[in-house]
């Protein structure tokens, strides 16, 4: 038997019969020195039998990922030479460090990707929505269950913290929800003043103004705002909290995070919207006044009085909407959050969903009110 040892503590040896090489001593990022090694193991396989060799680990060596790299160039100088190292007689902890430095230095290629498929992508997305669709059920149940006995006991809600949430879904959102509701108004007075003003029916602007602004984009303008500020705020709490186990840490107490986590942000944002939209009717109605009256002559009484003869059922048929697209931001964020799995990368994935699946069903259930009022006739 040969051997070489390197001054750091580093050894190998190797044998002909079997050909096999021996390491032994320390293979740590203290113990090698990996240009001694190198060249005694170009040296071994030019001195062993033509044929596979043996790779093998003497008793009590050891071996770190810096010694498994050395151990992967010493694969990658017997490839170059023509040889074959048979990595079976290796301890179990051995081949699994060498395992990993193998796919981090990405030695072994990745599998072809599966040729594309129409069909198979159609079928994948809609097993992915069917899943998700169960998924959004069973969370709603579950917070149904906790939800109901509350009713009950309604003393033992997190009011200190369903008033917390009231003021940063409700109060910190006023400023944007009036400022956008406001440019709404605007740009449908305008819209609807060069229509009107062509044929001197100027007067109509209020009606339109209002009519619009109650039943519509009032509810609408608001539910969306909501949904993309407070309802991706929901699912990046919730995820993180799921990455940090906080989630999980609850659940250890035996404390259900529907009752401590989701149902406080779904009370506090059912009262904020409908108190939004009320303030978006009013900014929207103002922002169409200001456009009518300066800009296409319609007097400031006159367009109150035609305001006033709407009557209260546009204005309650837009906000009878809002509990409804509250509960779907709220649980439709919750849920994203509470599904997150793994990294910070699923929590901003979890957000982006939460956004257009909240925008999407906000904007289903209107048309689904739209269609079920104009059968009542409302």
């Amino acid at each position: 038997m040969n051997e070489i040892t390197d001054s750091a503590g580093a050894r190998v040896r190797w044998t002909n019969e079997p050909p096999s090489l021996v390491l032994d001593g320390s293979w740590t990022a203290a113990g090698v020195k990996a240009d001694t090694l190198l060249k005694a193991v170009a040296q071994a396989l030019d001195a062993l039998p033509a044929g596979p060799v043996r790779l093998e680990a003497a008793p009590g060596a050891e071996l770190d990922t810096v010694g498994a790299l050395v151990v992967e160039h010493v694969a990658a100088l017997a490839e170059s030479k023509g040889r074959v190292l048979d990595h079976s007689s290796l301890p179990e902890v051995w081949r699994a460090t060498l395992a990993l430095i193998d796919r981090v230095a990405q030695r072994t290629p990745p599998p072809a990707p599966a040729p594309f498929s129409g069909f198979a992508s159609i079928g994948k997305s809609a097993i992915d929505v069917v899943r998700h669709f169960f998924a959004l059920l069973a969370f709603i149940g579950e917070v149904t269950v906790h939800f109901l006995p509350l009713l009950v006991r309604p003393w033992r809600i997190r009011w200190r913290e369903v008033i917390v949430e009231l003021e940063a879904a409700g109060v910190r959102a006023v400023p944007i929800v009036a400022l956008l509701s406001f440019l709404i108004g605007v740009v449908l007075a305008y819209q609807a003043g060069v229509t009107l003003d062509r044929f001197g029916a100027n007067v109509f602007i209020a009606d339109m103004i209002g009519v619009v602004v109650l039943r519509e984009m009032g509810p609408l303008i608001a539910a969306i705002i909501v949904a993309g500020r407070t309802g991706s705020s929901y699912a990046a709490q919730l995820g993180s909290m799921r990455v940090t186990q906080e989630i999980d840490a609850l659940r250890s107490l035996a404390l259900p995070p529907a009752e401590m986590l989701v149902i406080p942000r779904f009370l506090a944002l059912a009262i904020a919207l409908p108190l939004l939209t009320t303030l978006a009717n009013a900014a929207g109605l103002f922002g169409g006044m200001v456009v009518a009256t300066g800009g296409f002559g319609l007097d400031w009484t006159v367009g109150l009085q035609r305001l006033g003869r709407l009557g209260h059922a546009h204005y309650w048929v837009g906000l009878v909407k809002t509990p409804v697209f509250a509960m779907a931001i709220a649980l439709i964020g919750c849920q994203a959050g509470m599904s997150v799995r793994g990294s910070a990368l699923e929590v901003g994935r979890a957000t982006t969903s939460s956004v257009v699946q909240s925008i999407f069903w906000v904007i289903v259930l209107d048309a689904i009110f739209s269609i079920v009022f104009r059968r009542l006739g409302l």
